[in-house]
């Protein structure tokens, strides 16, 4: 039977109906996929990632009260972080006790709480509940894109949280409380993580010209919290976590390669659709609304400057745009409620223009696709790790692997300093921190400090080692080649075997 003018709209609308509930379903795969990743690798006794062992002993040193921000030394130099995360870390170790597992959850439980405050932010800009949800689903589909990196036991989910948490409480009523509020989730972001304050910076200064009493409530709220934190922290320390947290960030160099390629690969290589619903929703910006979308335009901005000027830095990796990913989420979320919102207005065009919206919705998912398995690690690579400690702990003396320090602490030996740590000291050229640190490295090696010394490849070191230790043998034989890899982060693994010269008998 022929279909009359009168059925057909309601049959359309059901069609698109079924359309946006199988996107939906598609979308909401991908946080139910991380959820079950997480908790299937939370409790995994190695590192998933290469910094991973050493977070977990500042989180210690935290427990144990020994201060953080120390001059540099071979036994302990910490990473170039603000505190907040290690002190959060510590209370919940505290409770569940030291190791990945705890740290792991605070992460996964930040990173819930990212997806979470992306939805509220996006729902409170519209009646719809469909662009709420989505931008909340992009984010958590971003996973693999941000190195698979907000389970970790690392800084970044708990900062990417409060910075979400700031966006929502910012854009609030009252202005004045809103401000406060917004300050203070910015503040602790920038005490977990310096780079929050790029994000902050656009917003200030948008507010103070067009929303002081916002504006003003907010800047005065972030830069009391996070000067005065600062200036108590660096007396505490006697200067030295300023030194950490501000001078050797500065010495990261740039890498020029990445001035465009992160335009083209990192931010819109997977991203580019929903960039393109955020530029077509602030290009509907009105006379009403343009305080609040300008508002949303300096916080989008901010989260962009923030992965940019980071991720095109020496040692980078793609945690480094989760912040651009967040922005992501939000305006894809925003350019499609716009979009649908015309639909009534335009009428069969509208509809049109909303079957375009499903595909370019289910295009854009589709290319955060990964392989969920590749995620989790295998019984195999949790027995090569049993087997290094294993031998590790046969090994007379101390162990020296200064890429995986936790390694020596789990066989009974005494932990290091990363190697990560080291570098970035011994980075600048000329510097007193720099030569005390090389000095007291080199008097290590040449008194035979180390029973063993475990590289993860032969060029770090190498010139200082050779005068008194040789490289005798590999721990992974040609059939491990697959084995003990971290699963994100820089590929690298700890392999490479020296002893002191004249002692073959470490290895027994």
């Amino acid at each position: 039977m022929n279909r009359t003018p009168e059925t057909a709209p309601a049959t359309t609308t059901t069609g698109m109906r079924a359309a946006w509930g199988a996107v939906t379903a598609f979308a909401l795969a991908y946080p139910l996929t991380y959820i079950v990743i997480a908790l299937m690798r939370a409790g995994h006794p190695f590192e998933l990632e290469w910094m991973e062992g050493s977070v977990v002993a500042h989180v210690r040193r935290v427990l144990e009260g020994q201060p953080l921000y120390v001059a540099p030394s071979l036994h302990f130099t910490p990473f170039i972080y603000p505190p907040l995360y290690f002190y959060l870390g510590a209370i919940v170790s505290k409770f569940a006790g030291a190791g990945f597992a705890p740290l792991r959850l605070l992460s996964f439980v930040a990173s819930l709480g990212t997806i979470a405050f992306v939805y509220m932010t996006l729902r409170r800009s519209s009646s719809r509940w469909l662009p709420a949800v989505l931008g909340a689903c992009l984010f958590a589909a971003s996973y693999r894109e941000g190195g698979a990196w907000f389970d970790l036991a690392r800084v970044d989910s708990v900062y990417i949280a409060f910075v979400a948490a700031g966006i929502l409480l910012l854009r609030r009523d009252p202005p004045w409380l809103a401000g406060i509020l917004g300050g203070l989730a910015f503040a602790l972001a920038a005490l977990t993580k310096q780079s929050a304050l790029f994000i902050a910076a656009p917003a200030a200064v948008f507010l103070v010209f067009t929303d002081w009493r916002r504006g003003i409530a907010f800047g005065a709220t972030l830069g009391a919290i996070v000067g005065g934190a600062t200036l108590a922290l660096d007396r505490a320390s006697g200067g030295w976590y300023a030194y950490y947290a501000f001078d050797l960030p500065r010495d990261h160099p740039i890498i020029g390669q990445l001035l465009r390629g992160f335009w083209t690969t990192d931010l819109l290589g997977a991203f580019a659709i929903a960039f393109a619903f955020g530029v077509f929703g602030f290009c509907r910006m009105s006379r009403e609304t343009w305080r609040r979308d300008g508002l949303d335009l300096a916080l989008v901005v901010g989260l962009v400057i923030a992965a940019y000027v980071t991720k095109i830095r020496v040692g980078s990796y793609d945690n480094l745009v989760i912040p651009a990913h967040l922005a992501a989420s939000l305006v894809f979320g925003w350019g499609l409620d716009r979009l649908l919102g015309l639909r009534e207005s335009l009428g069969e065009r509208g509809r049109a223009l909303e079957r375009f919206a499903v595909v370019l919705c289910l295009i854009q998912f589709s290319l955060l696709l990964y392989k969920p398995w590749l995620q989790i690690p295998t019984p195999a690579h949790a027995a090569a790790g049993r087997q290094f400690v294993e031998s590790l702990r046969r090994v007379r003396g101390d162990v020296w692997i200064p890429s995986h320090p936790y390694l020596a602490e789990m066989a009974g030996k005494p932990s290091y300093a990363h190697e990560l740590a080291l570098t970035d000291v011994l980075r600048p050229r000329d510097t007193p921190q720099r030569d005390a640190l090389m000095d007291s490295l080199r008097t290590a090696l040449r008194g035979h400090a180390f029973g063993l010394v475990v590289l993860d490849h032969t060029g770090w070191l190498k010139e200082e080692a050779q005068p008194y230790y040789d490289h005798v043998a590999q721990m992974f034989g040609e059939n491990e080649k697959d084995l003990f890899w971290p699963l994100t982060g820089f590929h690298t693994r700890p392999d490479f075997v020296w002893t002191p010269k004249g002692d073959s008998t470490a290895l027994r």
